[in-house]
Protein backbone atom coordinates (compact mmCIF):
# COMPACT_ATOMS: atom_id res chain seq x y z
CA UNK A 1 0.00 0.00 0.00
CA UNK A 2 1.43 3.53 -0.84
CA UNK A 3 0.29 7.19 0.68
CA UNK A 4 0.59 9.92 -1.15
CA UNK A 5 0.30 13.61 0.41
CA UNK A 6 0.66 16.48 -1.43
CA UNK A 7 -1.22 19.76 -2.50
CA UNK A 8 -3.92 19.47 0.15
CA UNK A 9 -4.83 16.32 -0.98
CA UNK A 10 -3.96 12.39 0.28
CA UNK A 11 -4.64 9.53 -1.83
CA UNK A 12 -3.65 5.70 -0.47
CA UNK A 13 -2.84 3.26 -3.71
CA UNK A 14 -2.21 -0.06 -3.87
CA UNK A 15 -0.43 -0.10 -7.70
CA UNK A 16 -2.74 1.31 -10.28
CA UNK A 17 -6.07 0.76 -8.16
CA UNK A 18 -6.74 3.90 -5.49
CA UNK A 19 -8.25 2.24 -2.18
CA UNK A 20 -9.03 5.88 -0.49
CA UNK A 21 -8.74 9.13 -0.78
CA UNK A 22 -9.01 12.54 1.05
CA UNK A 23 -7.94 16.05 1.62
CA UNK A 24 -6.67 18.11 3.99
CA UNK A 25 -8.39 20.20 6.61
CA UNK A 26 -6.89 22.11 8.91
CA UNK A 27 -4.04 20.27 10.40
CA UNK A 28 -5.79 16.87 9.52
CA UNK A 29 -6.54 14.75 6.36
CA UNK A 30 -10.08 13.70 6.37
CA UNK A 31 -10.80 10.69 4.14
CA UNK A 32 -13.73 11.18 1.70
CA UNK A 33 -16.22 8.29 1.35
CA UNK A 34 -19.74 7.13 1.89
CA UNK A 35 -21.45 5.70 5.10
CA UNK A 36 -22.52 2.08 3.88
CA UNK A 37 -25.13 -0.24 5.78
CA UNK A 38 -25.05 -3.71 5.87
CA UNK A 39 -28.60 -4.74 4.77
CA UNK A 40 -30.16 -7.87 3.72
CA UNK A 41 -33.36 -8.80 1.54
CA UNK A 42 -35.58 -10.58 4.25
CA UNK A 43 -38.42 -12.89 3.18
CA UNK A 44 -41.80 -11.53 4.42
CA UNK A 45 -44.52 -13.79 5.75
CA UNK A 46 -47.11 -14.44 2.44
CA UNK A 47 -49.94 -12.17 2.95
CA UNK A 48 -53.40 -12.76 1.51
CA UNK A 49 -52.57 -9.01 -0.29
CA UNK A 50 -49.26 -10.05 -1.95
CA UNK A 51 -51.07 -13.46 -3.42
CA UNK A 52 -54.32 -11.37 -4.63
CA UNK A 53 -51.45 -9.16 -6.88
CA UNK A 54 -49.27 -12.83 -7.98
CA UNK A 55 -52.76 -14.22 -8.67
CA UNK A 56 -54.04 -10.98 -11.38
CA UNK A 57 -55.69 -9.63 -8.61
CA UNK A 58 -58.40 -12.74 -8.18
CA UNK A 59 -61.28 -12.02 -6.34
CA UNK A 60 -61.60 -12.09 -2.30
CA UNK A 61 -64.03 -15.12 -2.69
CA UNK A 62 -61.85 -16.42 -5.40
CA UNK A 63 -58.71 -16.46 -2.16
CA UNK A 64 -60.87 -17.63 0.28
CA UNK A 65 -61.07 -20.98 -1.39
CA UNK A 66 -57.56 -21.25 -2.31
CA UNK A 67 -57.02 -21.23 1.50
CA UNK A 68 -58.88 -23.83 2.60
CA UNK A 69 -56.64 -26.38 0.96
CA UNK A 70 -53.67 -24.77 -0.82
CA UNK A 71 -52.81 -21.39 1.01
CA UNK A 72 -53.32 -21.73 4.34
CA UNK A 73 -50.95 -19.48 5.32
CA UNK A 74 -53.11 -16.57 4.06
CA UNK A 75 -56.57 -18.21 5.88
CA UNK A 76 -58.31 -16.00 7.94
CA UNK A 77 -56.05 -12.98 7.20
CA UNK A 78 -58.21 -9.76 6.25
CA UNK A 79 -58.52 -8.55 2.87
CA UNK A 80 -57.84 -4.67 1.98
CA UNK A 81 -59.05 -2.49 -0.30
CA UNK A 82 -56.70 -2.84 -3.87
CA UNK A 83 -56.24 0.19 -5.22
CA UNK A 84 -55.06 -0.99 -8.16
CA UNK A 85 -58.80 -3.17 -8.76
CA UNK A 86 -60.37 -0.14 -8.24
CA UNK A 87 -58.21 1.61 -11.73
CA UNK A 88 -59.07 -2.07 -13.78
CA UNK A 89 -62.99 -2.59 -12.50
CA UNK A 90 -65.55 -0.18 -12.86
CA UNK A 91 -68.15 -2.22 -14.94
CA UNK A 92 -71.49 -1.84 -15.76
CA UNK A 93 -74.41 -3.49 -13.99
CA UNK A 94 -75.16 -7.61 -15.37
CA UNK A 95 -77.70 -8.06 -18.07
CA UNK A 96 -79.63 -11.43 -16.94
CA UNK A 97 -80.03 -14.09 -19.92
CA UNK A 98 -82.53 -16.83 -19.37
CA UNK A 99 -80.20 -19.25 -20.02
CA UNK A 100 -77.54 -17.85 -17.55
CA UNK A 101 -76.00 -20.87 -15.61
CA UNK A 102 -76.55 -23.45 -17.89
CA UNK A 103 -73.99 -25.26 -19.38
CA UNK A 104 -73.40 -27.64 -22.02
CA UNK A 105 -72.86 -31.70 -21.28
CA UNK A 106 -69.64 -31.60 -23.36
CA UNK A 107 -66.38 -30.02 -23.98
CA UNK A 108 -66.73 -28.13 -27.61
CA UNK A 109 -70.37 -28.62 -27.57
CA UNK A 110 -69.84 -25.29 -27.64
CA UNK A 111 -67.43 -22.25 -28.22
CA UNK A 112 -68.29 -18.60 -27.12
CA UNK A 113 -65.65 -16.20 -29.38
CA UNK A 114 -65.60 -12.71 -28.83
CA UNK A 115 -62.91 -9.91 -30.43
CA UNK A 116 -62.08 -7.07 -27.91
CA UNK A 117 -59.99 -4.06 -29.18
CA UNK A 118 -57.44 -2.28 -26.94
CA UNK A 119 -56.79 1.52 -27.01
CA UNK A 120 -53.32 1.00 -27.21
CA UNK A 121 -51.17 -1.40 -29.41
CA UNK A 122 -48.89 -3.69 -27.61
CA UNK A 123 -45.37 -4.20 -28.12
CA UNK A 124 -45.56 -6.90 -31.00
CA UNK A 125 -48.31 -4.24 -32.87
CA UNK A 126 -51.58 -5.97 -32.00
CA UNK A 127 -54.69 -3.80 -31.00
CA UNK A 128 -57.36 -6.24 -31.01
CA UNK A 129 -57.95 -9.77 -29.05
CA UNK A 130 -59.73 -12.79 -29.23
CA UNK A 131 -61.10 -14.94 -27.14
CA UNK A 132 -62.34 -18.78 -27.43
CA UNK A 133 -64.04 -19.92 -24.11
CA UNK A 134 -65.45 -23.54 -24.03
CA UNK A 135 -69.01 -23.55 -22.24
CA UNK A 136 -68.77 -27.04 -20.32
CA UNK A 137 -64.94 -25.92 -18.96
CA UNK A 138 -65.00 -22.55 -19.13
CA UNK A 139 -61.39 -23.36 -20.43
CA UNK A 140 -60.18 -20.27 -22.24
CA UNK A 141 -57.74 -19.88 -25.21
CA UNK A 142 -56.60 -16.06 -26.23
CA UNK A 143 -54.81 -14.69 -29.50
CA UNK A 144 -53.72 -11.17 -29.87
CA UNK A 145 -54.40 -10.38 -33.40
CA UNK A 146 -52.90 -6.76 -35.40
CA UNK A 147 -56.30 -6.46 -37.27
CA UNK A 148 -60.10 -7.61 -37.28
CA UNK A 149 -59.43 -9.76 -40.24
CA UNK A 150 -57.09 -12.16 -38.88
CA UNK A 151 -59.49 -13.73 -37.03
CA UNK A 152 -60.34 -16.33 -39.28
CA UNK A 153 -56.42 -17.14 -39.27
CA UNK A 154 -56.93 -17.19 -35.42
CA UNK A 155 -60.25 -19.25 -35.37
CA UNK A 156 -58.42 -22.12 -37.84
CA UNK A 157 -55.58 -22.32 -35.73
CA UNK A 158 -57.96 -22.83 -32.39
CA UNK A 159 -59.85 -25.55 -34.12
CA UNK A 160 -56.67 -27.69 -35.35
CA UNK A 161 -54.99 -27.45 -32.11
CA UNK A 162 -58.34 -27.79 -29.60
CA UNK A 163 -59.87 -31.28 -31.79
CA UNK A 164 -56.35 -32.87 -31.48
CA UNK A 165 -55.71 -32.19 -27.94
CA UNK A 166 -59.45 -33.10 -27.01
CA UNK A 167 -60.41 -36.00 -29.71
CA UNK A 168 -63.60 -34.33 -30.31
CA UNK A 169 -65.22 -32.54 -32.66
CA UNK A 170 -66.20 -28.40 -32.14
CA UNK A 171 -69.83 -28.44 -32.69
CA UNK A 172 -71.10 -25.05 -32.35
CA UNK A 173 -69.54 -21.75 -32.68
CA UNK A 174 -71.50 -18.47 -30.95
CA UNK A 175 -70.69 -15.10 -31.68
CA UNK A 176 -71.83 -11.73 -32.27
CA UNK A 177 -72.85 -9.80 -35.35
CA UNK A 178 -69.74 -8.78 -36.58
CA UNK A 179 -67.89 -8.26 -40.17
CA UNK A 180 -65.26 -10.73 -38.82
CA UNK A 181 -67.26 -13.47 -38.81
CA UNK A 182 -68.73 -13.33 -42.09
CA UNK A 183 -67.69 -14.25 -45.92
CA UNK A 184 -64.32 -16.44 -45.49
CA UNK A 185 -64.78 -16.73 -42.01
CA UNK A 186 -68.74 -18.41 -42.70
CA UNK A 187 -67.73 -20.45 -45.66
CA UNK A 188 -65.27 -22.43 -43.53
CA UNK A 189 -67.98 -22.86 -40.64
CA UNK A 190 -69.96 -24.47 -43.16
CA UNK A 191 -67.16 -26.49 -45.15
CA UNK A 192 -66.43 -27.89 -41.40
CA UNK A 193 -69.79 -29.05 -40.20
CA UNK A 194 -69.72 -26.09 -37.33
CA UNK A 195 -72.91 -24.66 -36.75
CA UNK A 196 -72.27 -20.63 -36.13
CA UNK A 197 -75.24 -19.24 -34.22
CA UNK A 198 -75.04 -14.90 -33.88
CA UNK A 199 -76.58 -13.34 -31.52
CA UNK A 200 -78.75 -10.30 -32.79
CA UNK A 201 -77.14 -6.85 -33.01
CA UNK A 202 -76.52 -4.33 -30.31
CA UNK A 203 -76.90 -7.29 -27.66
CA UNK A 204 -73.72 -8.13 -26.22
CA UNK A 205 -75.25 -9.17 -23.44
CA UNK A 206 -76.77 -12.70 -24.88
CA UNK A 207 -72.98 -13.57 -26.14
CA UNK A 208 -72.63 -12.90 -21.99
CA UNK A 209 -69.85 -15.37 -21.41
CA UNK A 210 -67.28 -14.26 -23.76
CA UNK A 211 -68.32 -11.05 -22.91
CA UNK A 212 -67.55 -11.58 -19.70
CA UNK A 213 -64.72 -13.22 -20.01
CA UNK A 214 -62.98 -10.28 -22.14
CA UNK A 215 -63.95 -8.13 -19.28
CA UNK A 216 -62.30 -10.27 -16.74
CA UNK A 217 -59.25 -10.22 -18.76
CA UNK A 218 -59.31 -6.39 -19.48
CA UNK A 219 -59.75 -5.72 -15.68
CA UNK A 220 -56.96 -8.22 -14.72
CA UNK A 221 -54.50 -6.73 -17.11
CA UNK A 222 -55.03 -2.68 -16.07
CA UNK A 223 -54.78 -3.65 -12.59
CA UNK A 224 -51.91 -5.57 -12.88
CA UNK A 225 -50.09 -2.86 -15.08
CA UNK A 226 -50.97 -0.24 -12.34
CA UNK A 227 -49.43 -2.49 -9.57
CA UNK A 228 -46.18 -2.58 -11.84
CA UNK A 229 -46.32 0.85 -13.09
CA UNK A 230 -46.12 -0.10 -16.88
CA UNK A 231 -47.35 1.27 -19.80
CA UNK A 232 -50.15 -0.31 -21.30
CA UNK A 233 -48.36 -0.89 -24.59
CA UNK A 234 -47.62 -4.21 -22.23
CA UNK A 235 -50.98 -5.41 -22.63
CA UNK A 236 -50.10 -8.49 -24.92
CA UNK A 237 -47.51 -9.86 -22.54
CA UNK A 238 -49.53 -9.80 -19.76
CA UNK A 239 -52.27 -11.34 -21.22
Amino acid sequence: MNNQFGGGKWKLSRGSLIVARGKKEGSLYIMQGKICKGETNVAQEESKELWHKRLGHMSEKGLEILAKDHLQSIKGQPFDLCEDCLVGKQHKVSFHRPDSGRRRKHILDLVHLDVCSTSERSLGGAQYFVTFIDDHSRKLWVYPLKRKDEVLRAFKEFHASVERETGKKLKCLRSDNGGEYRGPFEHYCKTQGIRHEKVPPKTPQMNGVAERFNRTITEKVISMLSHAKLPKTFWGEAV
